[in-house]
């Protein structure tokens, strides 16, 4: 009888010391250390501003202390050029936040902005980004994913990655520019764009062995494996 007693008021003892561990643990407010945040920049973007203006505010920082961990991430979501947010509890309770930006493909003139892989529009905040092809023109969201298609076979190509320069629409008819070739290459559309980059190493050599003897004015791929050179 004795122990059945001793294992009852341990019991309770135990469930007691549940329950204000657990009142502790809600109350518990939680910082951000500077040491915590980790923000990777791919060298298009740069959002450590942003961010520390961010983090500065009187409201976020009590959300954070409140363990509001959605409205958090909600709030960094409003910086549309972050791609990856990761919030956390390291081993030591601490809240610990992890950013990566989104790289950007290529620049869309009209708007002045950027987009990714992922026909994600964001805004531009610098001019580091010269060197990415220019969308040019009033593009829909249907045209946006035939461009990103085009882009992408540009750049898996080895011979013309970071070649091209221009890209835009004139009559449904998909147009590039590429860098050392002065004149307007008519795709046609994004299909089948493979063929028609192999067929276009040929004469881009040959245009770079000949820069003197420039008398083309645009290149049509638009039919089935078959290039059609245009003079001035």
């Amino acid at each position: 009888m004795y122990r059945l007693i001793l294992m009852l008021v341990l019991l309770s003892f135990l469930i007691i010391i549940g329950l204000i561990s657990s009142f502790t643990n809600s109350d518990k407010s939680y910082d951000l250390k500077n040491s915590n945040i980790v923000y990777t920049s791919n060298g298009y973007i740069d959002n450590v501003e942003n961010v520390r203006s961010l983090l500065s505010e009187k409201q976020f920082q009590n959300l954070i202390k409140d363990n509001e961990i959605l409205k958090v991430e909600t709030k960094l979501k409003d910086i549309k050029s972050l791609e990856n947010i990761d919030i956390y509890f390291n081993d030591k309770n601490e809240i610990g936040i992890k950013l990566i930006d989104r790289t950007p493909i290529a620049y869309l003139k009209d708007s002045n902005s950027l987009i990714d892989i992922n026909a994600k529009v964001f805004e531009k905040h610098q001019s580091k980004n010269d060197s990415l092809p220019v969308i040019k023109g009033n593009i829909t969201e249907l045209q946006i994913q035939k461009i990103i298609n085009v882009i992408s076979a540009f750049e898996k190509d080895k011979f013309f990655k970071n070649k091209l320069k221009e890209i835009w629409f004139n009559n449904d008819h998909l147009y590039v520019t590429i860098k050392n070739l002065d004149l307007d290459l008519n795709l046609g559309d994004q299909k089948k764009i493979e063929n028609k980059l192999k067929m276009l190493k040929g004469f881009y050599v040959y245009q770079i062995k000949n820069l003197n003897k420039n008398i083309y004015k645009q290149l049509d791929l638009v039919y089935n494996n078959r290039l059609v050179a245009i003079k001035k």
